[in-house]
């Protein structure tokens, strides 16, 4: 029947497809490869056009850091480019019967010939070896290039029957031969194998892609793992899995890591289900799920299988007498408010999550015609048990905000940088004399650092200067005399700049924008034009804009009976917000009215601000 619907639907293009199943007619296992692909195909196809062209070629310009010429590396869009108008090409009605046979006799070949392959299971190979493409790229054979350049490297340097180091010889090669740049610009379909392989550049999404399609050509089943949101990452995030010889399947961010027996780390943003995009439509949904009208419609997606399994080991169970559907979901609170991570049905008035992703901050949410919304209280889940979040009117604190989102390790490392770095000036561009205005002694604990100098010191030029092995790394300094600033005429650098950025970054009032030297112990310097009297100065380490801004407005909110209550707005004027009247025990979360999107729940403990990544006692 699914054959059937598929020669269908290739049309004209059906006895291409016939020739692929005749000619496979003495070979079952091959036969059998081919109706896999072929019952399939009708879900698939290319997205192509002289614009996508254009694009590949205006990337392929980039710099050896991602950086196109011209553009500013932090816009993720192009004016000229628009996705929407390219053609798009069905799969089914123009695929060849020669490219299907060459694309399953190769896929066979190293399916046989790799020694991890033996316990490989027949599913696993069709959805995680044989699949001629990996998302909507145009059709091509990437599977022979890639093998006719690789092989080698199994064949010869590599000779073992271990597929995690072979991964490693592989993964170390490729980036040997030519680094991944990650660029985070424009928007656009996948790019295909060829392009990967020449330019190497793209997002999360293209990494994956350049090294999914060089471990299937060689042998090593490989598959994309990914969640679609957490708390903190609204986007999602996207990663490579590949399959051990132990029967588990390891992950890997590439370029910045190597799959590792044991290590199951993927980012620090925190999601809470694991989903492994397949090709095959996954059969586990029932019709009756997926006709149900009160199911969210990201969850009946047929070709995604939930693996959370692989990564949590908590089962999170709920009662629901504050629902009335079938099924209930698991929210998370982020950016857009509270959404649905995972969905599970009402039996016997409780909910069973599986494998859930532990400290994190959820709710229970009733699905109503195809939308979820929020049915009692927040709850922290620690992997074990859970901790509900209520109000207490009868207890009303006092509490100090000094962010809205959590800061991240990341984060504490770039501003973590400026330690040991010191500010200097000079009344000539050389600083053959030169007097020292600040040496920053701690990591700075909040985004803006304001220094009142001892005694007033003269000079135009003015340097930072990190400490040795440190990069200059900074995202604005400012200098003041008698209340006013002294506005920059020019900046330079002793060092390249890194990530596409300039030295005037660092005056450019935008905190998100910085400079960072490409080697360590530089230094930055700004000219003041003429020389002046300095008595204060202030200075930004790079950092994510999530403390107290003076001058914003904030709302703050408490979780109470009927959702989020509001405790009233105000503007910032020192790098903290004071509330009074603060219900003890509730969930809370910041809004700034002012800029910004990233805001997460928290909740006050020992007078504390604590966000959920944080840790509950």
């Amino acid at each position: 029947m699914r054959l059937e619907y598929a020669l269908q639907a290739a049309g004209e293009n059906r006895a291409e497809l016939e020739r692929v199943l005749a000619y496979y007619e003495d070979e079952p296992e091959k036969r059998k490869a081919a109706r896999f692909l072929i019952e399939n195909m009708p879900y698939y196809h290319s997205m192509q056009g002289e614009k996508l062209d254009s694009l590949k070629g205006v990337l392929a310009s980039a710099d050896s850091l991602g950086v196109v010429p011209g553009l500013p590396w932090y816009d993720p869009n192009w004016p000229s480019y628009s996705p929407e108008n390219l053609r798009r090409t069905e799969d089914v009605r123009t695929v060849t019967a020669d490219f299907l046979i060459r694309n399953i006799d190769l896929a066979f070949e190293v399916w046989k010939k790799r020694p991890w392959n033996t316990e490989l299971s027949w599913e696993e190979f069709c959805e995680f070896l044989l699949p001629y493409r990996v998302g909507d790229e145009a059709l091509e054979n990437w599977r022979e290039v890639c093998y006719r350049r690789y092989s080698f490297l199994l064949d010869s340097v590599y000779t073992g029957s271990d597929p995690v180091e072979a991964v490693k010889v592989v993964v170390d090669y490729l980036e040997q031969e030519r680094p991944f740049r990650l660029s985070w610009m424009f928007n656009y379909p996948h790019l295909g194998g060829k392009f990967l392989l020449e330019q190497r550049i793209g997002k999360c999404r293209e990494a994956c892609d350049l090294i999914v399609y060089v471990l299937r050509a060689l042998g090593i089943p490989a598959a994309f793992d990914f969640y679609t949101l957490s708390a903190e990452n609204p986007s999602g995030h996207i990663w490579v899995v590949v399959k051990d010889s132990t029967d588990s399947w390891i992950p890997f961010n590439f370029p910045y890591s190597r799959p590792e027996r044991g290590n199951y780390f993927i980012d620090n943003q925190r999601p809470s289900v694991i989903y492994r995009q397949c090709f095959g439509r996954q059969w586990d949904k029932s019709r009756r799920f997926l006709k149900d009208a009160d199911v969210p419609v990201e969850f009946k997606n047929e070709f995604r299988k939930r693996v959370s399994d692989n990564y949590f080991h908590s089962d999170l169970e709920v009662k629901t007498e504050d629902t009335v559907g079938r099924f209930v979901c698991l929210g998370v609170f982020g950016i857009h408010g509270w959404r649905e991570v995972d969905i599970a049905s009402v039996k016997h008035g409780k909910a069973v999550f599986k494998n859930m992703g532990p400290e994190q901050i959820y709710i229970l949410m009733d699905c109503r015609n195809g939308l979820c919304i929020p049915a009692g209280n927040p709850f922290y889940f620690d992997g074990a048990g859970l901790r509900a979040f209520e109000a207490r009117m009868d207890r009303l604190d006092s509490v100090v905000l000094y962010r809205k989102f959590p800061l991240s390790e990341r984060i504490k490392e770039y501003m973590a940088g400026m330690r040991g770095g010191r500010f200097e000036l000079s009344c000539d561009r050389d600083f053959r004399q030169s007097a020292l205005m600040w040496q920053v002694e701690e990591a700075p604990q909040i985004n803006l650092n304001r220094v009142a100098l001892e005694k007033p010191l003269k000079g135009r030029y003015v340097r930072y200067v990190s400490a040795p092995g440190e990069y200059a790394e900074v995202a604005e300094m400012h200098f003041y005399g008698g209340g006013q600033e002294w506005v920059p005429t020019g900046s330079w650098a002793d060092a390249p700049a890194s990530v596409g950025t300039g030295a005037y970054q660092v005056y450019d009032n935008n905190p998100l924008t910085y400079y960072i030297s490409s080697q360590g112990g530089a230094s930055i310097t700004i000219d003041l034009g003429r020389e002046v009297w300095i008595d204060e100065l202030t200075f930004m380490p790079r950092n994510d804009d999530n403390f107290i801004r003076i001058g914003d407005e904030y709302e703050l909110f408490y979780w109470g009976d009927d959702g989020w209550q509001s405790l009233g707005r105000q503007e910032a004027t020192d790098m903290r917000l004071v509330y009074e009247n603060v219900p003890a025990g509730a969930l809370l979360h910041l809004h700034d009215w002012t800029r910004g999107k990233e805001e997460l729940p928290f909740y006050i403990e020992d007078g504390n601000q604590v966000f959920a990544s944080e840790g509950i006692d």
